[in-house]
């Protein structure tokens, strides 16, 4: 039989996020070695796509993608990004299959999917199968669950496959991922299904219009991000630690109301942290000091 939490959950040091050497600032934004990294990496990718563009049949492979079967895409696109398949791709793929308003019923449609196949992963498989997403942890650490689900949908970076089970780790129900996180989604993809209903077309002026609305994307997307970190580090600089023997005691309580399922002390470990802090006032520790 499984045991309940004694002690907190045992994590590795996460890196945090100010030990990158900050290299500059563009405005409120720390631009590191990493980020300039990155940014190369991504501008070549454009170069070279718009060198060898005139070298590809775009005419052949549009109608090539639109004989495939409607369903083996949608399966493909439902499936893939449970394992790691980059989703931006498979939106493209999308939109040249299904045209704009078909790939966006598509999308929306397998972004149920998506989170309601991690949300039941998350609860069935052992703890262990998710210990890379500490790292994603440590970054969210203190937000609540509608908060960490908007860092998750705009951070910059962080892959769409960590989003289905981290946000499920740390105890998000599935009627918010599948009301705030699979419409954010959705509508993200819009210009990426877009490309792909008229790549056959793509101008210059469209690639150019492409790129300036994913600049704009990114730096909402930071400015945002931001804004939450700033609203998140307001919320917790007050914050009491709380007795780890409380906690345990609480999530015990948890572990027993839910039939003492297995795998999921982590989940237990926070719902009782959670239930403590909402009990507790923020100056109880300090009136108490």
């Amino acid at each position: 039989m499984p045991k309940p939490l004694t002690r907190p959950p045992r994590t590795k040091p996460a890196r945090s996020q100010n030990s990158a050497r900050i290299l500059f600032h563009v405005g409120p934004l720390p631009v590191s070695a990493s980020l300039l990294v990155k940014s190369a990496i991504l501008v070549a990718l454009g170069v070279a796509l718009a060198v060898f563009w005139g070298r590809l049949d775009v005419d052949k492979l549009h109608a090539l993608a639109r004989e495939q079967s409607a369903v083996a895409v949608i399966a493909a696109v439902a499936i893939t990004p449970l394992v790691g398949f980059p989703i931006s791709l498979l939106h493209l793929i999308a939109g040249v299959r299904f045209d704009l308003v078909g790939g966006l019923a598509v999308v929306l449609f397998t972004g149920l999917i998506h989170h309601a196949l991690g949300w039941f992963l998350v609860r069935v498989l052992p703890r262990r199968t998710f210990k890379s997403l500490t790292p994603w942890r440590a970054k969210l650490a203190g937000a609540g669950h509608r908060d960490a689900s908007l860092l998750c949908c705009l951070l910059p970076g962080m892959p769409y496959s960590v989003q289905l089970y981290l946000l499920p780790v740390m105890g998000v129900p599935l009627k918010l991922l599948l009301g705030l996180c699979v419409p954010l989604h959705t509508a993200r993809a819009v210009v990426t299904i877009l490309l792909g209903d008229s790549l056959s077309g793509l101008t210059t002026g469209r690639a150019v219009s492409l790129a300036v609305y994913y600049v704009v994307l990114f730096g909402v997307s930071t400015w945002a991000l931001l804004h939450l970190r700033r609203t998140l580090s307001e919320k917790n600089k007050d914050l009491v630690p709380i007795d780890p023997e409380r906690i345990a005691t609480r999530a015990e309580e948890f572990w027993q109301q839910a039939g003492r399922p297995g795998g999921r002390d982590v989940h237990f470990w926070l719902e009782a942290e959670k239930a403590l802090r909402q009990e507790t006032p923020a100056t109880e520790g300090q009136n108490s000091a």
